[in-house]
């Protein structure tokens, strides 16, 4: 068996989004083999990224430095059943990665194999001290394991579907049907709203009173996410915007989006929230937000693009 080389580095952005880098080598011609899958699941050298329901599986021994945990083949073997679902990640350094669901046991604690090797986490609790590959290879499991869980059946005749291509598909088992299903990304646009030397920030229904947040909404049918980013803006707090402009992208797997940013300008400074989850919504200078942004490049205080955004705005990078 041969391995693969580690895939070429992201060099769109100095210092990409959180979840946005995972060093794989996804081998996508390769995926429709079976054969090839077949071995390189029983192979020593293949390492597994556990996924229990919505859980990562960290190894939490040095609390300072977190790191992802993984089991081999034969760990992995003690602890699955018929019906398990592997999907084929890459290639790190000429190792492959597979995912693996765990959601079928009920208590991962009970068992000693991974009580001894990590705990199931939530990434977004620790991705700020994982290293970046890790944290990017562990969002594209979990946002794999989701559609597996939720995509069972066919969306056209309700037959149930089955695995393939390494588990990148899943096709219907109506043989009068054979429909393929493909792994789904939701786009949704955040965008900074700031108008001179201030920004718009909102907070959310059931938020801390102190806690606000650039504004955000899916990508609609037949829409452009230029053009989601003016309805969206519209809708929540009533500001016209012009000049939208695009900054980066995260994956967001909570539970599959693709999180496209954007800066934009207002035309008017009259906030009026209309929204059902919008509670209120100010302007901040740039003098109220920088002591805070400048933190996020020593140590940021989330994983979302949403404070990349605000810290590039407020050093004047956009």
């Amino acid at each position: 068996m041969r391995g693969r080389g580690p895939c070429a580095t992201l060099t769109t952005m100095k210092t990409p989004n959180f979840f946005a880098e995972s060093g794989l080598e996804r081998a996508s011609e390769k995926r429709a083999d079976e054969g090839w899958h077949a071995e390189l699941l029983t192979a020593e050298e293949t390492l597994f990224v556990p996924i229990w329901r919505t859980r990562s599986f960290i190894d939490h021994s040095n609390a300072e430095t977190p790191q992802a945990a993984h089991l081999n083949a034969a760990e992995i073997a003690e602890l699955t059943r018929e019906g398990v679902q592997f999907v084929f990640l890459g290639y790190l350094n000429g190792v492959p990665y597979f995912s693996a669901d765990l959601s079928h046991i009920e208590d991962p604690s009970a068992h000693d194999l991974l009580t001894d090797k990590g705990e199931f986490t939530d990434i977004r609790d620790v991705g700020l001290e994982l290293p970046r590959e890790e944290g990017g290879i562990l969002a594209y499991a979990r946002a794999l394991a989701h559609w597996h869980r939720t995509h069972r059946f066919c969306g056209r005749c309700g037959a149930e579907t089955e695995p393939k291509s390494a588990g990148h598909v899943r096709q219907c088992t109506n043989p009068d049907c054979g429909a393929e299903h493909f792994p789904r990304t939701d786009p949704a646009v955040i965008m900074l709203v700031s108008l001179g030397d201030k920004i718009c920030l909102a907070r959310k229904y059931g938020w801390p009173e102190d806690r606000y947040s650039v504004l955000a909404g899916f990508v609609e049918p037949g829409e452009t996410p230029e053009g989601a980013v003016v309805r969206e803006v519209m809708e929540e707090v009533g500001l016209p915007v012009t000049n939208v402009r695009y900054h980066s992208a995260q994956p967001w797997p909570f539970p599959a989006n693709l999180m496209l940013g954007y800066f934009a300008e207002a035309q008017s400074e009259n906030i009026a929230i209309d929204d059902d989850e919008i509670e209120h919504a100010r302007w901040f200078t740039r003098a109220e937000l920088k002591p805070e942004a400048l933190a996020y490049f020593e140590k940021p205080h989330s994983v979302s693009i949403a404070r990349r955004l605000i810290a590039d705005w407020v050093v004047g990078n956009f």
